[in-house]
C-alpha cells in the first residue's frame, strides 16, 4: 500500500530505525519498553483512522496522537534518564520526533 500522507511515511521511518532497538533493551525495563511498543503501534493506526476522517472530526484525533508522540518521548526520557540509552541517542531520537510533530502541527492547520 502506497501512503500518501507524509505523516504516515516519517513515523513509518521513525518505526523502522528504533524498532530494533526497542526490541533488545534489557528485560529489566520491560514495563517501558512493552509501553513504548504498544505506543507506537497505537500511534500508527491513530494516524491512519485520522487520515480517514472527516477534517472537522480529525482534530480530537489528532491531539490525541501528539500526546502519544510526546509521552513516547517522556518514555524514551525516562531511559536516558536511567543511563539505558546514550545522551546521542535519545536526542536523535527526540528530534525524529518532533519532525513527527510538526508534521501533525502542519496537517492541523
Amino acid at each position: 500500500m502506497i501512503d500518501k500522507l507524509i505523516v504516515i511515511k516519517e513515523y513509518k521511518l521513525f518505526i523502522n530505525r528504533y524498532y530494533k532497538f526497542i526490541i533488545n533493551l534489557d528485560n529489566t525495563y520491560k514495563s517501558i519498553k512493552d509501553i513504548i511498543i504498544k505506543n507506537i503501534y497505537s500511534i500508527l493506526s491513530d494516524i491512519y483512522y485520522c487520515n480517514l476522517l472527516e477534517v472537522n472530526k480529525r482534530k480530537n484525533y489528532q491531539r490525541k496522537i501528539i500526546v502519544n508522540i510526546k509521552m513516547l518521548d517522556f518514555y524514551f526520557n525516562q531511559l536516558y534518564l536511567y543511563k539505558v540509552i546514550t545522551r546521542d541517542h535519545y536526542n536523535n531520537i527526540s528530534s525524529n520526533l518532533v519532525i513527527i510533530l510538526k508534521l501533525i502541527y502542519g496537517w492541523m492547520k
